[in-house]
């Protein structure tokens, strides 16, 4: 278990016997806080070998901006994430680059709402 990690959730395929059961996905959340307080959480596609925000981070973010497009390729180009436009996610092959890149967006989005209490 990575020292940021505060819960791991394990799901699997329910078919009924025992023997086909196959682990299919898991949550990770996270001591980290987003920008409302709450645990950064993220998920693992077993199969396909990937970590994913399953789009929270995004939604977060397209609440802040119109061009929650651009920020997010501009962050994840930065920290080796990807976004999937399609599935409105963030998508990386490490748990940590993900993190990272959200980390990065939520900060953007703190910072951005400090920003327009100043003006």
């Amino acid at each position: 278990m990575s020292l940021f990690e505060k819960q791991i959730n394990h799901y699997y395929n329910e078919t009924g016997l025992e023997r086909f059961k196959k682990l299919y996905s898991i949550d990770y959340v996270t001591n980290f806080e987003d920008n409302e307080g709450d645990g950064i959480t993220y998920s693992q596609d077993v199969n396909r070998g990937t970590y994913s925000d399953d789009g929270n981070c995004i939604y977060l973010l397209s609440f802040e901006t119109d061009n929650w497009v651009r920020v997010a390729e501009r962050i994840c180009n930065r920290y080796g994430c990807e976004l999937d436009v399609d599935n409105e996610e963030l998508v990386a092959k490490e748990d940590y680059i993900l993190v990272q890149t959200m980390l990065a967006i939520y900060a953007w989005i703190e910072f951005k709402e400090d920003d327009n209490e100043l003006h």
